[in-house]
């Protein structure tokens, strides 16, 4: 096996004065500097900087990093600064606390349950529904993003502790856009200062941090005060047992809660957002829509009637394969392997761009081309399976795929029965900003028309 890693090659990519030449366009844009490296030097690039990074691209080759060789390839440098938010939670832990916390969280989002949140779902998108009347009646431009903020967080709250965070809302928003921006800076600098140093930077970021686990702290202790069981996921996750029979540590909860409420709810955001960007100009694939949701005369959809809604299901695939909330994966291979016939040293970093695989003329005709029609069943079939991984893949695939998958086709459904959605910008003056998610700038700016009720 040694032998066979001594003869492989080391993967084509620049030199290391021309990363370190190169590095202020591609913070300047990321997801045009890795494409253009990918379509350049090919499906495997090598980066030689302070440390040796490799960007795939080829399914095979993510399948090997993901699934096959797993064991191999822990959570990479980028989910160690999310770990300075979100802790030990799922996203970010390893080895036995990642088993241990996945099977002890795993029943809360298993289909039964799902199910049970549907109302709450619903409920929450009609709400918001209902403050759009006036944006249609006086035929208000708006950005739907902030709602779509708003209605998620609502969701997640309820769903996970039977509350309403409708106050504490703006704080969080401001709370994740400081955690955002402090990450995407330390992503990006070489010798980011420790955060024990108190630089403004540091001292924000601390104080935002402080500010969540108030919230969440306060959430958690109100609850172990109440004599009454309340049937949510923060109950479900107070009451899991380990092996052992033992419980989640205060501080284990609070982390499994933060990851749950704040990374669960901004990808769903942004899917829904980006959703609306991509049917907003385009009638013919919003009026095929609402035809095959017709069934539902107007109600509420219940989870049993989303099987029904294949078309809408295929739009939300081609949305996130366009644009993936998580545009990017990270992992730190733990000892030396070969990949595609190229040589990874123990300690490079691995990074998998799912913006990029998803677009790769390799794998997908016409690629910028929105095409729901590409997930149709016999359009599928002979794709890579790692060509497609907008909820990331192998056994850390996204928890909460299912959940989240749900939840957009209950909200995009009921949209599409009250409003016509009409973007209110030129397309192209959207452009997708990779920061710890894909963020649409300036925003999704629509106008809305109001449907006739059916007869």
């Amino acid at each position: 096996m040694l032998n066979r890693f001594r003869q492989s090659s080391y993967a084509p990519g620049p030199h290391t004065l021309q990363f370190f030449l190169d590095l202020p366009q591609f913070r300047k844009d990321p997801l045009g500097g890795f494409f253009r490296a990918a379509l350049t030097y090919g499906d495997v690039v090598r980066y030689r900087g302070v440390w040796v990074t490799h960007q795939l691209s080829h399914p095979d080759h993510i399948q090997q990093v993901l699934q096959s060789n797993f064991a191999n390839y822990r959570k990479g440098r980028g989910y160690r600064i999310l770990k300075l938010s979100l802790g030990e939670g799922l996203l970010t832990s390893e080895g036995a606390l990642w088993q241990r916390q996945r099977k002890m969280t795993q029943p809360s989002f298993q289909g039964q349950q799902v199910a049970s949140f549907v109302g709450t779902m619903a409920e929450n998108t009609l709400a918001m529904l209902r403050r759009w009347e006036t944006n249609a009646k006086d035929n208000q431009t708006f950005d739907v993003v902030p709602d779509f903020m708003r209605l998620t967080l609502n969701i997640a709250a309820q769903v996970l502790f039977t509350t309403n965070l409708e106050a504490d809302a703006e704080s969080i928003r401001r709370t994740l856009d400081i955690g955002r921006d402090y990450s995407v800076d330390r992503a990006w600098s070489i010798f980011p200062p420790p955060l024990s140093i108190p630089t403004r930077r540091n001292r924000e970021y601390r104080a935002a941090l402080a500010n969540i686990h108030g919230i969440i702290d306060r959430i958690i202790t109100d609850r172990r005060r109440q004599s009454d069981r309340i049937s949510d996921l923060l109950t479900m996750l107070m009451e899991a047992r380990d092996e052992s029979g033992a419980p989640m540590s205060d501080k284990q909860l609070r982390d499994e809660v933060i990851t749950l409420l704040t990374a669960g709810h901004e990808t769903t955001t942004l899917a829904l957002g980006w959703t609306c960007y991509l049917i907003g100009t385009r009638p013919d694939v919003v009026e095929r829509m609402q035809a095959e949701a017709a069934f539902l005369n107007g109600r509420t959809p219940a989870y049993e009637d989303l099987m029904k809604l294949r078309y809408s299901r295929m739009v939300l695939e081609e949305s996130l394969r366009l644009y993936p909330p998580v545009w990017t994966l990270a992992r730190t291979a733990v000892n030396e392997d070969d990949i595609g016939g190229y040589r990874i040293s123990a300690g490079s970093e691995i990074l998998i761009f799912p913006y990029i695989t998803q677009r790769h003329p390799k794998w997908w005709q016409d690629p910028d081309v929105f095409r729901p029609e590409r997930f149709a069943p016999e359009n599928s079939a002979a794709r890579p399976r790692y060509a497609y991984l907008p909820f990331g893949a192998g056994p850390r695939t996204c928890i909460g795929l299912n959940f989240a998958m749900t939840e957009l086709l209950v909200a995009l459904t009921l949209i599409l029965q009250r409003f016509r959605i009409t973007l209110a910008i030129d397309p192209s003056q959207v452009r997708p900003e990779p920061s710890v998610t894909l963020q649409p700038k300036p925003g999704i700016p629509v106008r809305l028309e109001k449907m006739s009720p059916r007869s």
